[in-house]
């Protein structure tokens, strides 16, 4: 009888082992896809206010302009 009741807890400490490994996975992911979505947003936020770079280069109008009265 004790190898049978020993196989039984063994049984018993491996399903609760599986158990616990799952419910870590799945918090795991949990916490993955709040950092993605907060990663996001803040990805969104830096576009949206974000300053267009058209012509921030002062050589891009270097010559643009010639002033001819002196």
């Amino acid at each position: 009888m004790s190898d049978v009741a020993a196989m039984a807890s063994a049984s018993t400490q491996m399903n609760q082992q599986r158990v616990s490994e799952q419910s870590q996975i799945m918090v795991m992911k949990q916490a993955m896809d709040m950092q993605e979505q907060g990663a996001m947003q803040l990805l969104e936020s830096v576009t949206d206010t974000a300053v267009p770079t058209t012509g921030a280069n002062p050589a891009d109008r270097v010559g643009a302009n010639v002033d001819v009265k002196a």
